[in-house]
């Protein structure tokens, strides 16, 4: 809501404004064909033109998107400066707050503030389209702080960072457009961003943020990382090579001091960040780096985890090296991490029973736990691979966003 007098007060999230990017619905409706490539995912046929008749009368609207640092602490609890971006309308007449974290990127190119410095739409500020201030952090291992793997499956510092920036963009709006931000959010998230978001709004809930989330759009996420390891143990599949990725982050931010060689195989183990196996490269260091994408590594270590994990990884239970993790992924578990949303916050979960790289079985398990719990929570359990549920989960929120 418009505030009547500027707050002079010094702020305490925000530190700077580092891009300014302004565009037209029209301009990100266009877009989309190439945001969604990246994905490796096709809109259906005359899927453009049929945005554009929707928004006729609004695609010369003009959006706002700024990328800001920020103050915020890092998952080992120390002061850090972070990076995020938002979207609002420039008539400054929103419909409401969206709050979306950032799927899971394996490329250091990858993130909300980046794509607004290099003024490229990105699917997570979809809601601006229909006039919603959308707010994207990025998380730690961005900008300042890219040294670092980024943060997955992290979900207690997600929701403090998350929570920061969201405060740091309130700042900036009553700054510089004389608008103080209303204390109402939506939270979506989709793929390992749908963990993300549920770790938002039960941070949000449990501690005295002052924050009401209204409702909670989550798909295609890992809600207990235990539940989803012994899934992929049983299928020895993933399409997606996630699994590097979140050992290398948990490795490094709880210092666990992993041995790879009983953690990966086949030259996976390797730690050298060279591409050649002979200087002990062509392993984890090289392809989860941030500087792959996410094709070139499918293309050398494909689907079969039975490839590169270590055979220790195919058991009911973790043993061995694998017996490390227990304890962070039981401390960031979705599922029992004692929040209850409440009956003024619901939840909709969407999830394919075929999903090729996030098991089905981690949404299947959410949804028991808090169904027995009384929690008010949806599940729509579709069909099709991970990036059909995607656009079946996009379409769904685009509808409740329109109606709400």
């Amino acid at each position: 809501m418009p505030h009547e007098k500027p707050d002079t007060t010094e702020p305490q999230f925000l530190v700077e404004e580092l891009v300014v990017w302004d565009f037209t619905v029209e301009y990100a409706i266009e877009s989309l064909p190439e945001v969604v490539a990246e994905l490796n995912f096709a809109l259906p046929e005359g899927s453009i033109d049929g945005a554009k008749q929707f928004f006729k009368g609004s695609l010369q609207k003009e959006i706002r998107g700024v990328a800001l640092s920020y103050n915020t602490i890092d998952p080992f609890g120390d002061p850090v400066l972070a990076t995020g971006a938002f979207f609002y309308p420039k008539d400054m007449k929103p419909r409401g707050i969206v709050e979306i974290p950032p799927i899971a990127q394996m490329n250091d190119s990858q993130a909300p503030s980046l794509y607004v410095e290099r003024k490229k739409f990105a699917l997570e500020s979809l809601p601006s389209l229909l006039s919603y201030i959308t707010i994207s952090p990025d998380f730690v291992g961005v900008h300042y702080t890219e040294h670092w793997p980024r943060p997955y499956l992290l979900d207690e510092n997600a929701g403090y960072v998350a929570f920061h920036f969201r405060k740091a963009v309130e700042e900036y709006l009553l700054i510089h457009e004389n608008y103080r931000l209303s204390n109402k959010s939506t939270i979506m998230g989709y793929s390992l961003g749908g963990g993300t978001a549920m770790a938002m709004a039960a941070h949000y809930g449990k501690h005295n943020t002052g924050i009401k989330v209204d409702k909670v759009y989550t798909g295609g996420g890992v809600y207990d990382g235990l539940e989803a390891f012994r899934a992929y143990a049983r299928k020895e599949k993933n399409d997606y090579q996630s699994i590097p990725m979140v050992i290398i982050g948990l490795n490094v931010f709880y210092n666990l001091n992993l041995d790879y060689t009983k953690l990966f195989i086949n030259g996976m183990e390797n730690p050298v960040n060279s591409p050649d196996p002979e200087e002990g490269g062509d392993g984890y260091a090289w392809w989860f780096s941030g500087k792959r994408s996410l094709e070139s590594i499918y293309r050398r270590w494909g689907s079969n985890l039975r490839d590169y994990m270590h055979p220790d990884f195919f058991s009911d239970e973790l043993q061995g090296e694998f017996l490390k993790l227990k304890e962070p992924l039981e401390q960031n578990s979705i599922v029992y991490n004692n929040w209850n949303p409440g009956i003024s916050t619901e939840i909709h979960l969407i999830h394919s029973k075929d999903d090729n790289l996030i098991p089905v079985e981690c949404a299947d398990l959410l949804y028991k736990e808090y169904k027995k719990k009384g929690y008010p929570i949806t599940y729509t359990r579709t069909t099709g691979n991970h990036y059909d549920a995607g656009f079946h989960f996009v379409l769904t929120a685009a509808l409740y966003l329109l109606i709400k």
